[in-house]
């Protein structure tokens, strides 16, 4: 005999999904209901799934849709760029037969893509579940266990990390701490100066045109990204903002949750960065406040094996979860979207190697810099340690 089916309303009533958001202890802020407000703004519409199970067990399935011209063109949860969607339930954690039988109801929806990027603590039973044919992306994220409180964590730290805290406290930096109920917060305007600098920096490393840098960052808008995640979530989104003699060095976007902090978006001023290791200050303090909160995984956010990325969030203690977001296509829109990437990479590249060449004698390649993305700081910290 079949298993009988859930019951499936869409979109879900706010008070029922807040109601298993709360009641789920490994809920993200990502996975809250404001955030789908932030992606309204951005022309998706809430298309989030509830599902109620014959043994009365309760899972949302955070998902935001968009149309084109008429076309159901993708539902996601999330989209690239917003963090972690995936299941919530107020049951225990979701099994593999949970996801096998959402993604089973979105096999059926008529989008053309239906995606899941789950919390990386959960991404194996999503892993498990992916049908035959399922495109699976993976991802491999560095979290740092935080049991044992902020002392245990320090003395997990690698000694790179300790010794250049340590130096950091020495410069005197102003390290702020404000949140989306803060009044008049001053910390979004910092990311936005920062980061209008680093897509510069970066045209710059990759010799991209800057117009073009420009625009491509003025699309994806990420202090935009900010300012409306501070205003929908609240005490949950953190931004940390490091000045030196009231000259901005970095900052830093932590969203917060139960027992889950997650590091988000960050910016930087390079030069002034590596100069006062403001970064590792950052990362340090971030890192002690989650503890004094009660967090259990401080999520450093996704870096390839081997990377650069990787061995600096090591140096705090960070290990390696692999996981993999889940996509149903309909057209092969993976393989068109790693062939944009690809030209758009070539044209980057092609377009610095002739500027080299009009520029000196000998081509010389470049190299961005290495990208170290992270939480940040308490409001004027004593220290990022015991």
């Amino acid at each position: 005999m079949n298993a009988p089916h859930p019951a499936v309303v869409s979109p879900v009533p706010r008070a029922v999904w807040r109601e298993v958001f709360e009641a789920d202890p490994d809920a993200v802020a990502t996975q809250a209901p404001e955030w789908a407000d932030c992606l309204a703004d951005r022309g998706y519409t809430d298309a989030g799934r509830l599902y109620t199970l014959p043994d009365g067990r309760r899972l949302v399935l955070p998902l935001v849709a968009r149309g084109r011209a008429g076309l159901a063109v993708s539902e996601e949860s999330w989209p690239y760029g917003w963090g972690y969607g995936g299941l919530l339930s107020d049951g225990g954690a979701p099994t593999r037969e949970d996801c096998a039988l959402v993604l089973a109801d979105l096999a059926r929806r008529p989008a053309l893509l239906r995606a899941v990027t789950p919390m990386p603590l959960r991404g194996a039973a999503w892993l498990a579940a992916a049908p035959p044919g399922a495109r699976t992306v993976p991802y491999t994220a560095q979290v740092v266990d935080l049991d044992g409180g902020f002392d245990a964590v320090w003395n997990r730290y690698r000694r790179q990390a300790r010794n250049s805290v340590r130096k950091a406290e020495r410069f005197e930096l102003d390290v702020r701490r404000e949140d989306g109920s803060t009044a008049d917060p001053r910390g979004p305007a910092v990311f936005r100066e920062l980061y209008a600098a680093s897509v510069d920096r970066w045209a710059a490393q990759r010799g991209q045109p800057l117009a073009l840098a420009r625009m491509l960052a003025a699309r994806r808008d990420r202090p935009g990204q900010v300012a409306l995640a501070a205003r929908a979530l609240g005490a949950r989104c953190v931004v940390w903002s490091v000045l030196r003699a009231g000259e901005p060095v970095a900052a830093n976007v932590v969203l917060q949750h139960g027992a889950h902090a997650i590091g988000w978006l960050c910016a930087m001023q390079a030069d002034l960065a590596r100069e006062t290791l403001a970064t590792y200050l950052l990362h340090s303090v971030a890192i002690a406040d989650a503890c004094a909160a009660g967090v259990r995984w401080f999520h450093m956010g996704e870096s390839d094996s081997g990377s650069g990325g990787e061995h600096f969030k090591r140096y705090f203690g960070a290990s390696p979860v692999e996981y993999a977001a889940v996509r149903l296509e309909r057209l092969p829109l993976s393989a068109a979207e790693r062939r944009a990437r690809a030209a758009y990479a070539a044209l980057s590249a092609g377009t610095g190697r002739l500027r080299a060449r009009r520029s000196s004698p000998r081509a010389v390649e470049v190299v961005p810099d290495r990208r170290e993305s992270g939480p940040a700081a308490d409001s004027r910290p004593r220290a990022g340690r015991p």
